[in-house]
């Protein structure tokens, strides 16, 4: 994206509050909280034997919840525990579900890509990593080249365990980092020295890992530009091949440790934090990444960037992805499998997950079958977010559909952002300009037939 001046001055303070109101990530279409609640191991059990029927490839998508420490910023679903009984019983809990699972789709099939993801992966031990890693290999096949990656905390992740990762094929790292900045780090109760972070990323080019990804997070309590321009500029000089850098999602409403350690004068104005998104934005620009949707970044030569490219950019649960079209399977407390036409969420309290799979009884407990309207606005909306642009033709062609008239109200809708320049709109195509791929959620929202359902659930857009 380029930041001219034209850009600059239209973002106003009254032009950022008029877009700054609640709205999803879009993760998923639907969003999560017009799932339906309720038990739904029948109905998974059907979505995976006819996947182990059709599909050769998957993806799998492990939660491991545990962390040594409480970073107060987080949302994700973390368990902080020192009682190794609990992460015992857990592994024993995804070692049953992960041999359901295969069970389900027929014998083992093929894994195009896995992702460990957290909690911190790496708060286990060596020991237990390989414990995981030979249930997952007892239950699939890997294909010859799959795309395996880890999520880790550069303070609790020892040596060992990264020679022994890339030993088995791990070639993809995400390192959380969020702000380097001691200050925010105390405000958010994450402590991580710089030297922590460089050393692991260049221990890890030592042993070959081809796409490292670095997290950050703006908006967080105590952050001023001054000194986010110094985590930028240390990213910068070690160039991951990938970033993340992701808004600050304050919902004391939602998370009891938003409302309880993080007080909300510590936190930057609406109009601040824009101002540390744009220098973001500016700064990895200026340094040769690619931005990739909202929130992502890559170099040139990173798969991601060329997924870009090659219109094969996906979005899903982990944010930004190279390979569309596989059913993501999701195994440990919370996690989400996905097939395409129908979602599923695992129970999200451990102590009720590991009951429930220690005496091998699944309990999918949130579920989303997906009508034509549905997949319809999915379709739109991940095109948007991935790639900016909307081919009319191609929309009407795959769903028999007449755009203007389908959509006629969120056309109407759409006016004041062509008018503001947001966006443009011909009977072609629909085009996300410069200026709003920064609101990018607040035009897919309008494709969103659930919004007013849960508007108060989600973060604010800016």
């Amino acid at each position: 994206m380029h930041l001219n001046t034209d850009i600059l001055a239209k973002l106003t303070p009254e032009f950022i509050q008029r877009y700054n109101k609640p709205g999803p990530r879009y993760t998923s279409y639907p969003t999560i909280p017009n799932w339906k609640n309720g038990y739904f191991k029948e109905e998974l059990s059907k979505y995976l034997i006819l996947a182990g029927t059709h599909k050769r490839e998957f993806s799998l998508y492990i939660h491991l919840p545990f962390c040594q420490r409480l970073c107060t910023f987080c949302g994700c679903n973390q368990y902080i525990t020192n009682n190794p009984k609990i992460v015992k019983d857990y592994m024993q809990s995804l070692h049953n579900e992960l041999a359901w699972v295969a069970n389900q789709l027929g014998g083992k099939r093929s894994l195009r890509q896995l992702h460990l993801g957290g909690g911190t992966p790496t708060y286990l031990s060596l020991a237990q990593l390989q414990s995981l890693w030979q249930s997952i290999t007892e239950n699939f096949d890997l294909t010859p080249d799959p795309e395996l990656a880890i999520e880790i905390h550069p303070g609790v992740t020892e040596w060992a365990q990264l020679d022994w990762l890339a030993s088995v094929g791990f070639k993809r790292l995400s390192l959380g980092v969020q702000d380097l900045n001691p200050e925010v780090q105390r405000a958010i109760n994450r402590f991580q020295t710089a030297e922590q972070t460089w050393g692991i990323l260049r221990k890890s080019r030592e042993l070959g890992f081809q796409s490292i990804n670095l997290d950050l997070v703006y908006g967080l309590p105590k952050q001023t530009n001054e000194h986010f321009a110094e985590t930028l500029a240390a990213v910068i000089e070690n160039r991951p091949e990938r970033l993340a850098i992701y808004s600050f999602a304050y919902i004391p409403g939602r998370f009891r440790t938003h409302k309880r350690a993080i007080r909300e004068e510590d936190l930057p104005s609406s109009t601040q934090k824009l101002q540390l998104y744009l220098q973001t934005i500016q700064a990895f620009s200026r340094a040769g990444y690619q931005m990739i949707g909202m929130d992502h970044y890559a170099v040139p030569e990173d798969e991601l960037a060329k997924a870009l490219i090659n219109h094969s950019l996906h979005r899903n649960f982990m944010g930004y992805t190279t390979l569309k079209g596989l059913s993501q399977l999701g195994v440990g407390m919370s996690a989400i499998s996905d097939f395409g036409d129908g979602y599923f969420q695992n129970e999200k309290n451990l102590s009720r997950y590991m009951e429930a799979w220690l005496h091998n009884r699944p309990v999918p407990v949130v579920h989303q079958e997906l009508d034509k309207d549905d997949l319809l606005r999915r379709e739109i909306i991940d095109s948007l977010m991935c790639h900016g642009y909307l081919k009319i033709m191609t929309i009407e062609e795959r769903f028999g559909i007449d755009f203007s008239e389908y959509f006629m109200d969120v056309l109407d809708r759409l006016k004041p952002m062509v008018f503001e320049g947001l966006i443009s709109y011909t009977k072609d195509e629909l085009r996300v300009e410069p200026i709003g791929q920064i609101f990018i959620r607040n035009i897919v929202m309008i494709f969103d037939s659930y919004i007013d359902r849960n508007f108060t659930q989600y973060s604010k857009t800016i």
